[in-house]
């Protein structure tokens, strides 16, 4: 039931309303100025930054988290065909994503004091959602890519996922380089400020923000550009 096309694109829905509406409401009552730009998402999660209306996207974001997961379930069973070990592996990462995303809506961002003697546990545990997806989504794609190759999956499939996959990983690769170069090579962080200082590719809030909208294009990928089931069934049977 939960993996028919049409119930799962009512839930594409529902994150997004859960997601992207939670978080632009709560950008909108954010003191002072929210620019997506270059304010990461945990600002909006932070008591210190957004005391009034923190509550909002954490329950927002979990929600969204939640109504995830039965994709996992649904791209396991679409992309096995293709490559049942690379399949299991994408799913479980995936929900090893899911997971550690509501965790971090929990654990709010603690600027003064040490969460359970981690200091910054909500950021590590972000990082370790952003990093488990990105695992799920980089295998998703080579699933499609050999579904592609033996004629199984949509070619789209494979160069959207690609496309909403690399792009946002490759920005983030740079960015996170050039702000390691700066500190290892403090002579080099005046002119590279200087340059890049007017762009949003320096702010690593961009790709955050490009990289939750990179996951929701993602998943619609998934739903609309997957085969019926009926031809996996299909397929499945003509194998045994």
């Amino acid at each position: 039931m939960l993996y028919r096309k049409a119930v799962l694109a009512a839930l594409l829905a529902l994150i997004f309303l859960s997601f992207f509406g939670t978080l632009g409401l709560s950008a909108r009552m954010f003191p002072g100025n929210y620019d997506w730009r270059d304010r990461v998402i945990s600002n909006l999660l932070s008591p210190r930054d957004n005391p009034g209306h923190y509550w909002l996207p954490a329950c927002g974001i979990a929600l969204s988290a939640v109504l995830m997961l039965p994709y996992a379930g649904f791209l396991h069973q679409n992309l096995k065909i293709a490559s049942p070990r690379a399949a299991r592996a994408s799913a479980t990462a995936l929900i090893g994503g899911i997971i550690a995303l509501i965790c971090a809506c929990f654990v709010v961002p603690q600027h003064v004091h040490d969460v359970l003697g981690v200091r910054r546990l909500h950021e590590f545990i972000a990082r370790s959602a952003a990093g488990f997806l990105a695992i799920g989504m980089l295998t998703a794609c080579w699933c499609a890519w050999k579904g592609f190759r033996k004629n199984l999956l949509q070619r789209r499939l494979f160069w959207t996922w690609s496309l909403v996959t690399l792009l946002p990983l490759a920005g983030i690769f740079f960015s996170e380089s050039l702000l390691l170069l700066t500190r290892l090579k403090p002579v080099w962080a005046m002119p590279i400020r200087s340059a890049l200082r007017h762009s949003v590719f320096w702010h690593l809030a961009f790709w955050e923000w490009s990289g939750a909208a990179a996951v929701f294009v993602f998943l619609c990928a998934a739903v609309f550009l997957t085969p019926p089931q009926g031809i996996q069934i299909h397929h499945d049977f003509r194998q045994r």
